[in-house]
């Protein structure tokens, strides 16, 4: 009963996380993703006007706290990043963005000048970025980062770069934590994790899956839900994943085809939230505690150790 009062305060205090894959695909293909580890399966490009749509809608139905611009993509890839990021700040939400800083089309100027609530720089270090991040190039990044990084800042942004820590790349952190200084970035240091739920819970995994989780993760999904207790509700209920074409998915962690639900604008947002709850597979992923892998790390961009305050909230055992 206090996990379900919890989910439904939350909901209705805070407000609710919109998930939006403003495109679908991406650049890179990363074996702790799901494009990676999956492959790429959706298509499909948002409009602004679509996304004004699904805002408009959503803001009509539920309060929404903010709207994370990317799950399965960089959303620097689509050229009106800017407007997107400018309707949530003319609305008064949330808009967090992050890139890899390797194929983009936006205009970082514009973006930066629309004001998103957080600007994230995902990087895995320069050595093994070829692994960690399929298709991208050290050279590209450091060329990027230069330009980006000199734009002009604006106090509603927290800039951030995000380490991903793996067993193989510690002996760059050091480097990459005085590039972060360098560039007067929050440096965030985050053990990588293997995101896509349904393998976990299924319980099947490719040779490429277990090299990954095997010889570079710190923790594999296994022994990561092992140190946190179940729970009866799951944190995701109170976001919402949206691709590219407006169709809701059953979570952000979870990408093949099969749970893809209906689409926005055509299903109030509490019948959505039924199918999500009682949904199959939520039972299985409730079961093996994978709902509660999304609690790994709190806010990057607001908490000062992402890791030490989700520890304490996932009550480890």
């Amino acid at each position: 009963m206090f996990d379900e009062l919890k989910d439904w305060a939350g909901q209705h205090i805070n407000g609710v996380q919109l998930n939006c894959d403003i495109v679908n695909g991406c650049c890179l293909a990363c074996p702790s993703c799901a494009i990676g580890s999956i492959g790429t399966k959706r298509r499909g490009i948002m409009s602004i006007d679509m996304f004004k749509r699904i805002m408009d809608k959503a803001q009509s139905e539920t309060k929404v706290r903010r709207v994370q611009l990317y799950m399965y993509s960089d959303p620097c890839l689509h050229k009106d990043l800017h407007l997107f990021v400018q309707d949530l700040t003319d609305r008064g939400i949330e808009s967090w963005i992050s890139t890899m800083l390797q194929v983009t089309n936006c205009n970082f100027e514009k973006v930066i000048e629309a004001r998103p609530s957080e600007f994230r720089i995902s990087f895995p270090g320069w050595e093994q970025m070829a692994y960690f991040q399929k298709g991208a190039k050290p050279e590209r990044f450091s060329e990027k980062i230069l330009d980006v990084c000199a734009l002009p800042r604006h106090p509603e942004t927290i800039w951030t770069l995000v380490w991903h820590h793996y067993k193989t790349n510690g002996h760059e952190q050091e480097r990459a934590e005085e590039l972060a200084r360098w560039h007067n970035l929050k440096f965030v240091s985050l053990p990588a994790i293997f995101m896509p739920l349904e393998k976990y819970v299924d319980g099947y995994y490719t040779a490429q899956d277990r090299d990954l989780i095997d010889n570079h993760l710190f923790e594999s999904p296994e022994q990561a839900a092992k140190n946190m207790k179940r729970t009866s509700t799951c944190g995701l209920w109170k976001q919402l994943a949206i691709d590219a074409n407006g169709d809701v998915y059953l979570c952000q962690l979870v990408y093949e085809e099969r749970f893809k639900l209906v689409n926005f604008l055509e299903v109030p947002y509490k019948s959505i939230q039924r199918m999500i709850k009682t949904h199959d597979f939520c039972g299985k992923c409730l079961a093996k505690g994978g709902n509660q892998l999304q609690s790994c790390y709190s806010p990057i961009a607001t908490s000062e150790n992402p890791i030490l305050e989700a520890n304490k909230k996932r009550r480890l055992r």
